[in-house]
This record gives structure tokens, sequence and C-alpha cells, in this order.
């Protein structure tokens, strides 16, 4: 890993490292910084430990109007087994699907 930075952080997300930020001062295994955006996103929180990873983070800009409440969606996996909920409202091109063919969509 070395000086290579970014390269093991969490899902691709940087808004977490304190490298490159103003006023980055690092002590051996802990660093802080200053990012020069307040609230976007207002809290980020990404580990990475060997194998388990998680991301998260809650983005006010992403909501500028009212039109980008609707979106949303979940998703896990676990083993070869994958589950996803999405607003039909919003995904409304499969709305029931069976065996990877579409049965009812808009």
């Amino acid at each position: 890993m070395g000086n290579s930075g970014s390269t093991y952080a969490a899902v691709g997300n940087t808004q977490t490292q304190s490298s490159g930020k103003k006023y980055h001062t690092k002590c051996i295994c802990v660093g802080c910084g200053c990012s020069e955006n307040m609230c976007e996103p207002a809290l980020a929180h990404d580990i990475r430990c060997c194998c388990f990873e998680a991301s998260v983070k809650i983005d006010p800009s992403l909501c500028k109007d009212t039109s980008q409440l609707c979106h949303g969606r979940m998703g896990w996996k676990v083993g070869p087994a994958v589950l996803e909920v999405t607003n039909p409202l919003v995904d409304n091109h499969e709305l029931i699907v069976v065996c990877e063919k579409k049965v009812f969509g808009m």
C-alpha cells in the first residue's frame, strides 16, 4: 500500500480520507483534515478490514428537486443469492420478470 493513498478506501469513497484535505495532519495511523464541502456529504463513513468493506453517506445535495425524493434502491447479496428493492414509481420498466423474461413493464 505505501504511498498509494486511496487504494484501500471502501467502495471508492474519498470523502473520509484526510490526505489531500486542508490542514492535513497525521500521527502514525490517525489522520485528520478539513474539507471545503460543508454538507456534500453532511455525514460519511467507510470501513475496510481484510475482506469486510462498507460505506454509507448522507448527502443533502442529492435532494435538491422534489422528483429526486422518489429515487431509492437497496440491495443485498449472500453467497449466490441477490435481493434488490426498488421504487416501482421510478423504476417501472421491469415490474414483473420471471426467469430473466419480462412479463410486465411500462
